[in-house]
């Protein structure tokens, strides 16, 4: 462990322990020592640690061995007092306390009379590092994990209480939420511990699980072995039941509040998983899920559809932002012999397959530009059309997107969107996609009326196409859209999707969202 707490390794990496010590004079030594053999694995990796007791009202010799251990081992170790007694007011204190006095990478929490072997450290550190998450845990119950030394009555506990959360809260992948082994993203601890709605110690760390996963950072566990402690504490008792059960209650009200706030605020939401992949819009950059891309402009009965939806506000100028390989445009261009389309797309692995399309078709031009930089040109060109397929949910600031495409009509001119809908779809291919959001209807009606739009007609689109999206991207996580469910999709559920569409002509759910609307008549 490096003894000053404000240098950072070349790998720009450090973490504090905050350990929590009351009354734990038999055990913190040992702890300690075991902290040291991790924190000295870990800079190997290129990892420093440093560590902050919080003193929760101690009244044996618990601070003073822990200062000694530290000295002995070249511990950096600071000691602070916590205001009060409690899981979340002692965490809370010691987490901002660190925030406050350096600007760690992560925070890790464990139990300071031996549960957890501080030796494991570092395999929850590296894969907090890999998969960027939010929150990784220390788990007994995933595959690998061990219990030694728990009774049976003490494992159903801890697994009914999952459950529970689980059940109670919408979180997902988690198995063991009331350990307190845990690597954190010091602004996931910031955001939840502040204002935590739970009374208990055993509601608090499962609320913090649940709170993480709201807020849109990533969940991940790592398997454990949790072992008898150094030192005996207090047991669970019936009031200790009691309060988690009335916990449950109010974690599952404040997880319910977050999840409204981040529907309203998507963006942020997506950025905090480490899954998300931002899409740069500047003229070259690479746009990362190019084998989507790929699969999804060979749907030919999927592109028709998206065409056929805006097919009667084209008119004799159309732009399409963001255009990929072309699909759209060329089906526009070959519809529309009489009128001119201009396609345009800035990244610089796409923009090849996009100019070799339109060498087909003598009312195409294309450009490897931005819609900012076109508006921005001294006279430039005004359209009768405005086309966006599944472009808005890539970018944060869609609001001034769709301004940009109003400034890019003609006085009356209209504009077409398609994008991805309903929020409780979002999954890996969004990630992966660099999705920011998915919309809701009054959501994209309020980025177009803030863009200044008016006429504003918008429609769900693909009803059939919810179930296979939910049990491929949200239920078993599928990394990537291959050739044989993308072909096939399109074969098989797009032609019955379609036909469904022809009856029901405002379905009240879908898996896209297609949106008209006008720019105002009177002139700029």
């Amino acid at each position: 462990m490096s003894t000053d707490t404000g240098s950072h390794t070349s790998a720009g990496m450090r973490g504090t322990v905050v350990l929590v010590t009351a009354d734990h004079a038999r055990s913190v030594s040992a702890v300690l020592g075991e902290l040291s053999v991790a924190a000295r694995e870990l800079l190997a990796d290129g990892v420093e640690l440093d560590v902050l007791v919080v003193d929760a009202g101690s009244t044996d010799d618990s601070i003073d061995i822990a200062r000694h251990t530290a000295t002995e081992l070249g511990i950096a170790l600071e000691v602070t007092r916590a205001s009060g007694n409690g899981a979340w007011i002692t965490q809370r204190d010691g987490f901002s306390h660190a925030l406050k006095r350096s600007s760690p990478d992560f925070l890790v929490t464990f139990d300071p009379a031996g549960h957890h072997d501080a030796r494991q450290l570092p395999d929850l550190v590296r894969s907090f590092r890999a998969k960027g998450s939010g929150l990784t845990i220390g788990s007994r119950w995933v595959r690998g994990g061990s219990a030694p030394g728990t009774t049976w009555y003490r494992a159903l506990l801890s697994r009914a209480a999952s459950f529970s959360v689980a059940r109670a809260t919408g979180l997902r992948r988690v198995r063991d939420v009331t350990t307190s082994f845990r690597v954190i993203r010091p602004d996931a601890a910031d955001l939840v511990a502040a204002r935590p709605a739970t009374e208990g110690d055993y509601g608090y760390y499962c609320e913090f699980a649940a709170a993480v996963q709201a807020y849109g950072f990533s969940v991940d566990e790592v398997p454990i072995t949790f072992r008898p402690r150094f030192a005996q504490v207090p047991g669970l008792g019936v009031a200790d039941l009691t309060e988690f059960w009335s916990d449950v209650h109010r974690l599952r009200a404040r997880v319910r509040s977050i999840r409204s706030e981040m529907a309203i605020d998507q963006a942020t939401w997506a950025a905090r998983s480490g899954l998300m992949r931002e899409q740069s819009t500047e003229i070259g950059s690479e746009f990362g899920a190019l084998e989507e891309l790929t699969e999804l402009s060979g749907a030919g009965n999927f592109t028709s559809w998206i065409v056929d939806a805006l097919d009667d506000q084209l008119g004799p100028r159309v732009l399409e932002v963001g255009a990929g390989f072309g699909a759209i445009a060329s089906e526009m261009a070959r519809r529309r012999p009489g009128s001119h389309v201009t396609a345009i797309e800035p990244a610089g692995n796409v923009f090849p397959n996009l100019r070799e399309r339109a060498d087909d078709f003598a009312n195409l031009d294309v450009a490897q530009n931005t819609s900012g930089e076109l508006a921005e040109a001294p006279e430039h060109p005004r359209f009768d059309t405005v086309v966006y397929v599944n472009v808005l949910e890539h970018i944060a600031d869609d609001v001034s997107e769709l301004r940009t495409a109003n400034r890019l009509l003609a006085p009356g001119g209209r504009l077409g969107v398609f994008v991805p809908a309903m929020p409780s779809l979002y999954g890996s291919l969004d990630y992966k996609s660099g999705h920011y959001r998915r919309y809701t209807p009054d959501q994209l009606r309020s980025q177009l009326e803030q863009a200044g739009f008016v006429d504003i007609d918008i429609r769900y689109f693909d009803a059939l196409g919810v179930i296979p999206y939910w049990v491929m991207y949200r239920a078993f996580n599928v990394a990537r859209l291959d050739r044989v469910s993308s072909t096939g999709y399109d074969r098989v559920i797009v032609p019955f999707s379609r036909a469904l569409q022809t009856v029901l002509r405002r379905p009240t759910r879908g898996k896209n969202l297609v949106a008209t609307a006008q720019r105002p008549r009177a002139a700029d």
